[in-house]
């Protein structure tokens, strides 16, 4: 054998073993890329992405200290907690079975809900999927990754989907919105209208400048200083359930209250009404009075609970002295 085809044969070897290394090499870092999805560092991410097949977008966006949702609203803070603790923690379970792989597949490519997290110049990208039979995992595919896995977090006993605030394979803009209506300095408030259209009789107006406590008559009357103290100090944070968008129909709802809050050179108008709930058995609305729709400005309309208005329908006989 000549020279030229030893060193030839012996190029082709280190050529063919050099690419076997590098494909191997390549396998394996695309294995740990596969398999990485949580960020240590949640303290660099400054944007998130969901987006479901149903055509939801979310677009979550640090500013400052505080977290807006489509460059609109402000984010709930336990809601966005939630959803960083959940990156941070979440683990590999173990891959999807040979058995399992092409339904899981099927479904993270017809229900999947893609998450973007963006951080230190990088973007982490993962589909969410539905979660194992016993709940305790949730399957997951990186973006351009072959293998999904079932990830999980130690310690907690549940599926991790809602923890991204998806539901039933869908997300909700509205799900994640702050939902405080007011926010109001005691010492801030001029004055203060409650209309009671169920008993008129109930509805007062409180002055802050005198101080003075007006019936529905135009009448002053005595009033207790606690109370009308502790009355301003609950506008310092009340929050509704949910907000509900623009198109309600409350053709078949009463309205219950007006509720008028002069403050800083503004006026916040709470119009209440009821919130009725269909029977089972006939097309008649039953009053439920749990909960109660309301709107503030001619805005949005809100679902709000009444043990937390409790505090602000009462009546003009609680303030009296």
């Amino acid at each position: 054998m000549s020279k030229k085809i030893i060193i030839a044969l012996v190029t082709f070897v280190i050529s063919f073993s050099f690419i076997f290394l590098l494909v191997d090499y390549n396998k394996n870092i695309k294995k740990e890329y596969e398999k990485n999805f949580s960020i240590e560092n949640i303290s660099s991410i400054n944007k998130v992405f969901l987006s479901d097949r149903k055509g939801n977008n979310i677009f979550l966006e640090k500013n400052s200290n505080t977290w807006i949702i489509n460059n609109q609203f402000e984010v709930r803070k336990d809601a966005i907690e939630t959803l960083l603790n959940t990156v941070r923690s979440m683990e590999i379970q173990r891959p999807v079975s040979n058995t399992s792989y092409n339904n899981v597949i099927r479904q993270l490519a017809s229900t999947g809900v893609k998450v973007e997290i963006y951080h230190n110049n990088k973007i982490t990208s993962f589909t969410v999927g539905g979660s194992t039979k016993d709940h305790l995992g949730t399957y997951m595919l990186k973006e351009d990754a072959d293998t999904p896995y079932i990830v999980h977090i130690p310690g907690f006993n549940g599926f991790l989907s809602p923890r991204f605030g998806i539901q039933g394979y869908e997300i909700d803009p509205t799900s994640w919105r702050n939902n405080n209506i007011f926010k109001i300095l005691s010492e801030d408030i001029i004055e203060i209208s409650l209309f009671d259209y169920e008993d008129i009789n109930n509805s007062f107006v409180i002055k802050s400048n005198p101080l003075a406590l007006i019936d529905n008559k135009n009448n002053s009357l005595k009033y207790d200083l606690n109370m009308i103290t502790e009355y301003f100090n609950n506008f310092s944070n009340i929050e509704c359930e949910k907000f509900k968008g623009f198109n309600i129909d409350l053709s078949n709802e009463k309205q219950l209250y007006q509720l008028i809050i002069k403050h800083n050179a503004k006026i916040e108008v709470l119009d209440v009404f009821s919130f009725s709930k269909k029977n089972n058995n006939s097309n008649q609305s039953e009053p439920n009075v749990e909960r109660m729709y309301a709107v503030l400005n001619n805005g949005e309309y809100m679902l709000i609970q009444k043990y937390v208005f409790n505090k602000v329908f009462i009546s003009i006989e609680d303030l009296e002295g």
